[in-house]
């Protein structure tokens, strides 16, 4: 009877450990697009935002929405990214050239604010993913 009693109480034990270590794994779930650095410059934000293969170096227009507001460090599930320069733009199609020649390394955005991309960038990028810092994940959920 003693040992049936011991079993139950082990038991016990182990169901409320698990119990509290259930939403603990769910909050530090880890995704695949890291916030590495947030500047401001003049009505934009400038974004470094990693994943395993390469770093964006992404702008958004400053907004004052109330939303999830994105922090250094967290990791969020997806963004899309559209590349501002457009490389077919700049190079000359009349001779071969390297390109890179060709291409600038800074974008005007409005009259006061030009972004210049920083060594290393392969390009500056926008995303729908992000209102000033208000992070909308627009990955279609799979039911």
């Amino acid at each position: 009877m003693e040992h049936i009693h011991r079993n139950i109480f082990l038991l016990l034990i182990l169901s409320i450990f698990m119990y509290s270590c259930k939403p603990l794994i769910h909050e530090q779930a880890i995704y695949p697009f890291k916030i590495g650095k947030i500047d401001s410059l003049n009505n934009y934000y400038i974004v470094y935002i990693s994943n395993n293969h390469k770093t964006y170096q992404t702008i958004s227009r400053k907004a004052g929405f109330k939303c999830e507001i994105i922090k250094v460090k967290n990791t969020y599930p997806s963004f899309m990214f559209e590349p501002i320069i457009k490389e077919n733009d700049y190079t000359p199609k009349d001779r071969p050239a390297n390109y890179l020649d060709f291409v600038p390394n800074e974008v005007k955005l409005d009259s006061s604010t030009i972004i210049i991309r920083n060594k290393g960038m392969d390009n500056i990028y926008s995303t729908n993913n992000l209102n000033g810092l208000c992070y909308r994940n627009l990955t279609p959920i799979i039911k």
